[in-house]
This record gives C-alpha cells, structure tokens and sequence, in this order.
C-alpha cells in the first residue's frame, strides 16, 4: 500500500496543492504533500485556483509553495505529476525517480492537466475538474492494491 504521495507542478500554487487537498481529502490514510519543479517558494494557493477548487468542494489548508528536492522524491513513494513535462524533467533531473512518477490523469489516457496560471477563471475551474475527475482513478486503483 502507499502510503504518501507527492504532488507536483510547475509553481506549486496552483495545480498540486489542489490535487494534494483532493487526495488528502480522499485518502485520509495516506500522507499527501506538493511541491514545484520551479517552486514560487513560500506563496500561498494561487486566488483563482483557490476560489475554483472551493467552489467545487475542495477543502484547502494553509499553504506555502516549495522547491522540489531530492529529498521530497525519496520520502515519497508515489509521485504525480500534472503533465509529461513534469514527469520528463524528473526523470531527466532524477532517474532514480523514474519507476514511481506518474501523471495524475495516468488512468484516464495519460491526460495532462494545464497550466491556468494567468490564464483567467475560467482555466483554473477546467484545472480543477480534470484533478476532481482523476483523483476516484486513483484512489481505485489505490484501493485494488491493498487488496
């Protein structure tokens, strides 16, 4: 069984700490965190992203955005990235990694999940519904696991 999962994207304001919030949210037994492979270290959830995922019943914790490491890496035992992108450079930058990064959208196609950043409200609600529509695929699959 899994027992934590790291969620990453680009600046961790947006799209990790909302999948983060969905699986801790989903998987109450798991430890979930987020980072970001280029971190806007220290901010907090991005207000639209904020906003959308409230809207859409995601309850958010207090947040501060962080730098992935490669400490991060080796604590988690899942890792799920947004896009290909993501998971191209972690596996370029840490090899080691490469067995247990995924894409959160894996289950559905391998669907990638944009970027809204700056790019209106309306983005960042479409960001949310696709992490809404991914995250009961893993937590089946999750489930399948334990047996």
């Amino acid at each position: 069984m899994v027992s934590s999962i790291l969620c990453v994207c680009t600046g961790n304001i947006c799209r990790s700490p909302v999948a983060e919030a969905a699986l801790r949210e989903a998987l109450p037994d798991v430890a979930v965190t987020s980072a970001g492979l280029h971190a806007l270290v220290g901010r907090d959830i991005n207000t639209d992203s904020a906003e959308a995922a409230r809207e859409q019943g995601i309850l958010l914790l207090p947040h501060a955005a962080r730098q992935f490491t490669s400490q991060l890496g080796e604590q988690a035992e899942l890792i799920l990235v947004m896009d290909q992108d993501h998971r191209d450079e972690i596996i370029r930058r840490w090899p080691q990694f490469s067995g247990k990064t995924m894409l959160l959208g894996y289950f559905e196609n391998s669907k990638s999940i944009p970027d809204p950043y700056r790019m209106g409200m309306g983005m960042h609600q479409r960001a949310i519904e696709m992490i809404r529509e991914s995250v009961p695929h893993w937590v089946q699959q999750l489930a399948a696991m334990r047996g």
